[in-house]
């Protein structure tokens, strides 16, 4: 037995093993122009051939009732949302924008109330009951500006159950020292007083964040030297750790959250939930990414702060990103003519390639300046370690 389904840019099959009826074997991934991309293979065992048959029709049924559709393998559909709810059917290939705003009508209001992207949004609304009581002790630690806790990449072979699962937000790293507010670098960040006041008198570590996809947007906020408060009444500092307490994560997370819950609005705690294992985080990072969330973050609930790359705090993705420095500019063709064609960029490991796709008018008319450095996402690489299919995601602000 054997179904291969598919829902937009991602795939899923599964298949039962023909000379052992109680193996089965998982595979999903991303689609590109009917290329499987990044995909990612779970073998399961089973004591009776009854038990692996139930668990195939159990788990195909629960991709479908997510809006997966069964289809030859290579065969591309795209989702037809109407106003009654008609099944999926084949139409013509859609504008991004068309996409994004089917997209939308097919969320609104399918969000589970107890999924981690549902969590975050009642703290970014402040939906959650503010705890009145004495201040909280956040410890009198500090930390050298520029020494954060940096993320390793989680994969299958690490067993995710038990750790603390939170929202992976696309924001900008913040350090809060108890008076003023720094990059992930150590530079300096000007902001209105009325947003941080209340705030406590220890340091935190977080992200500065408008909401999902729209990184630019705060970056030109945040960036100007004479901060406009119309815009700062708009942004967030979403706190996910307290670097300043000698403590386990698990205790230090309650410690931040109370102290974020006590203060103003602009200051809010990344809610966390303990994951219950493999299937429980790929049912999250579907969730997530489907409201154009950047993927998860995964921490061990006994870990201190680490100033340092950790394996105990994960990132979790359907893709890979990384960051370049743009070489040259490529002039383009044909329509893009007179414009940017491509970005000739290195990476962080010295490999030189080009970056075409991701690339607005807007950006090819006016691009990132040769020296800048920018965000690319990819799907794997090849023998020769260059990034497969890079695409453009964003210029990184000078931190």
């Amino acid at each position: 037995m054997k179904k291969y389904l598919q829902c937009d840019s991602k795939f899923w099959s599964i298949t039962i093993e023909e000379n052992d009826e109680t193996k089965l074997f998982i595979r999903y991934g991303n689609l590109c122009d009917y290329e499987e991309l990044n995909v990612k293979k779970v073998e399961k065992q089973f004591p009776s051939k009854e038990e692996c048959q139930k668990y195939c029709e159990e788990a195909s049924k629960t991709k479908e009732d997510k809006g997966y559709q069964e289809v030859v393998p290579g065969q591309q559909i795209q989702q037809q949302i109407q106003k009654n709810d008609s099944p999926i059917q084949n139409r013509p290939v859609q504008t991004k924008q068309q996409q994004k705003q089917s997209n939308a009508i097919k969320r609104t209001g399918s969000l589970k109330p107890d999924t981690i992207a549902a969590i975050t949004d009642d703290a970014l609304n402040g939906r959650q009951q503010a705890i009145k009581g004495p201040a909280v002790d956040l410890g009198k630690g500090t930390i050298p500006l520029g020494k954060v806790m940096l993320a390793q990449t989680w994969n299958e072979e690490i067993d995710p159950k038990g750790y603390y699962l939170s929202e992976k937000l696309d924001g900008m790293r913040m350090i809060w020292t108890g008076s003023k507010m720094y990059s992930r670098n150590g530079n300096p960040i000007q902001f209105p007083d009325f947003f941080v006041q209340g705030w406590p008198k220890s340091y935190l570590d977080g992200e500065l964040w408008l909401e999902r996809d729209q990184f630019s947007k705060l970056v030109s906020i945040t960036k100007r030297q004479v901060p406009v408060e119309d815009d700062w009444r708009k942004v967030k500092y979403m706190v996910f750790d307290a670097p300043g307490l000698k403590l386990p994560f698990k205790d230090r997370y309650l410690r931040f959250k109370q102290a974020c819950e006590q203060a103003n609005q602009y200051i809010v705690y990344v809610p966390h939930i303990v994951c219950k294992g493999y299937d429980h985080l790929i049912d999250e990072l579907e969730a997530v990414q489907d409201l154009e969330g950047e993927g998860l973050m995964l921490r061990d609930p006994d870990s201190t702060y680490e100033q340092r790359r950790s394996d105990k705090l994960l990132k979790v993705k359907t893709f890979m990103d990384d960051e370049a420095t743009v070489l040259a500019h490529e002039e383009g063709t044909g329509r893009c003519q007179g414009m940017l064609g491509s970005l000739k960029v290195k990476n962080t490991s010295g490999i030189v390639f080009n970056i075409g796709s991701g690339l607005t008018d807007d950006i090819r008319q006016k691009p990132p300046k040769i020296g800048s450095r920018i965000t690319y996402k990819y799907y794997g690489v090849s023998k020769n370690n260059v990034p497969r299919f890079p695409i453009y995601l964003r210029e990184r602000p000078k931190e």
